[in-house]
């Protein structure tokens, strides 16, 4: 499996999804090696990098590489205090070589429920597994049960699989789905360090294993909510699409 942007452009084509240039492109790629409680997939996030006002200060400049990714040479978000060093240097360096470009970020995620919702669906119908396809404006900037917990919303009538048997795997049967508002959301998993197991994280959302990548997706998505009207669409497709 190759994930480049070309690759998710060659995707998205054949299939006849859109690709956007004025928002960030969210895709998720659901693995073939499915691993029961594993964080196995991925979510891949395309966008333009814009060019940055030559009228900003130094601390405006370092709020917007953090608002746009850039980080420092020590791996950290840049501090917004107005001075120059060798962690803002760098940031500037790295946004020369990529704006007015197209971006790409993988992250690893989850695109299925985890184990302990498989077995204890909350919907009688059985859990719920997100079908392929590309989703548009189902997904708003909000949170995920706590305020604290920035995620993009479901708002967006979707179509998921039910799973009920109650065996630890995720079963994809076309006769058993369901079109609606389930609370199918895209939000993180611990804040401490990457959670290794799925567990209670998903019951059916999408779901970052790292709350660090989760918190980047939705500064970029925060830069583009005036823009999209706080509406984004996410595509879910299969890794043999990528082959």
């Amino acid at each position: 499996m190759s994930i480049t942007i070309e690759n998710l452009k060659r995707v998205m084509k054949n299939k006849g999804y859109k690709w956007y240039t004025d928002r960030p492109n969210m895709i998720g790629v659901r693995t073939t090696l499915d691993i029961p409680d594993s964080f196995n997939d991925f979510f891949c996030m395309v966008y333009s990098i814009p060019e940055m006002p030559s009228t900003l200060s130094l601390k405006q400049k370092q709020a917007f590489l953090n608002n746009w990714g850039f980080i420092g040479a020590n791996g950290r978000k840049l501090s917004e205090d107005g001075v120059s060093g060798k962690n803002t240097d760098y940031a500037i360096s790295q946004y020369e070589s990529k704006k007015g470009k197209e971006d790409l970020k993988i992250f690893p995620n989850t695109t299925n429920p985890g184990v302990y919702w498989l077995n204890h669906p909350m919907n009688k119908m059985g859990a719920a597994v997100l079908k392929p396809g590309q989703w548009e404006d189902c997904w708003s900037r909000g949170q995920h049960i706590k305020p604290s917990h920035r995620a993009l919303r479901q708002t967006g009538k979707i179509t998921v699989y039910r799973d009920n048997d109650k065996d630890n795997n995720y079963d994809l049967n076309e006769s058993n789905t369901q079109n609606g508002l389930f609370g199918i959301n895209i939000h993180g998993s611990g804040r401490k360090y990457p959670s290794k197991q799925i567990g209670k994280w998903s019951a059916g959302c999408q779901v970052f294993s790292n709350w660090e990548h989760k918190e980047f997706v939705m500064d970029v998505c925060d830069n583009f909510k005036a823009h999209t009207g706080n509406k984004f669409t996410y595509t879910l497709i299969d890794e043999v699409d990528l082959s």
